[in-house]
């Protein structure tokens, strides 16, 4: 698990670097792109995160209600590390909008504040998008219906490892140079990227459910996503200017879809933390019996 995150946020740190770099542009080209400060930022981003950590819990007290089981209760752990995780994500994507600048947000902070203005906030996302799916579960029929009887098999494994990786490499080299052609590709190859390194590794992915028609998990992740980009945006914008640079409304609604993806993919590698027995405990020694038994010669 480790290694498969560290090489995931290496390759998003450095590829779109170097994929800058080999097309001539320089790093103080995407300081330009940055948006000017205009406005202040510190009430905006509050307020923003106050009202997703009242989400969260509203959400997670409804699921609660409805299941008689809390998910911060059962599963105290894997959230915090998902909000560790979230907040590292929301960092590195932050990192890529720098190379395309899918979005403009004014700033007039120091970096040290923007660390601690945004870590909260990029940090309640991935848990945000998760309870909101367990919530979509659990109304009545919902996993019945999108239990589709037409299954998808996907190719096989080295093979589906020979396509996902060349596309995620491409994107994260080719998004920083290619902007205007090959943006989609660029917010793609993080999910991309997640999924080879599963598939390297032996393990699922949030795919693979749909071999037995289990579209379910997808739909309500991509929808659950949906519900929190445009949640957490509107709030935002409704105090300070956050410009969405995309050239079509569905875009955007696309990007929030994929970002709830890539929430539950890395959601499952973190899970992997609490999967069964560890390897050491395996090979520890048994404690012996504590009552010692003596056998008497006849």
């Amino acid at each position: 698990m480790k290694t498969r995150l560290a090489i995931f946020v290496a390759a998003l740190l450095l590829l779109p670097l170097a994929g800058l770099f080999l097309s001539g542009g320089a790093w103080g080209e995407l300081a330009v792109n940055a948006a000017t400060a205009t406005d202040e930022t510190l009430t905006p981003t509050l307020r923003t995160s106050l009202m997703l950590l009242f989400y969260v819990l509203l959400v997670n007290h409804t699921v609660k209600r409805l299941t008689g089981n809390s998910p911060f209760s059962t599963q105290r752990n894997y959230f915090i590390g998902m909000s560790i995780a979230s907040a590292l994500l929301g960092w590195l994507l932050s990192y890529l909008n720098l190379f395309v600048a899918s979005w403009s947000v004014a700033q007039d902070n120091s970096v040290p504040v923007q660390i601690l203005l945004y870590t909260p906030l990029f940090a309640l996302l991935a848990p945000a998008v998760l309870v909101t799916r367990a919530l979509l579960a659990v109304f009545p029929g919902v996993l019945k219906f999108l239990a589709f009887h037409a299954a998808f098999t996907p190719a096989g494994g080295e093979t589906l490892t020979f396509i996902l990786l060349p596309l995620a490499l491409l994107g994260l080299l080719g998004g920083a140079s290619w902007t205007a052609q090959l943006f989609w590709l660029f917010w793609l190859a993080p999910l991309l990227l997640l999924l080879a390194l599963q598939i390297l590794w032996n393990e699922s992915t949030i795919f693979s459910g749909l071999k037995s028609g289990d579209w379910g998990r997808i739909i309500c992740t991509a929808f659950a996503g949906i519900m929190v980009g445009n949640l957490a945006v509107a709030t935002y914008q409704m105090n300070a200017s956050l410009q969405i640079n995309l050239s079509s409304p569905l875009l955007a609604q696309a990007g929030f879809a994929l970002f709830g993806l890539v929430c539950l993919q890395l959601g499952d590698v973190i899970a992997e933390n609490w999967r069964g027995k560890s390897r050491s405990s395996l090979f520890t020694q048994k404690k012996k019996f504590p009552i010692p038994v003596v056998v008497k010669k006849s």
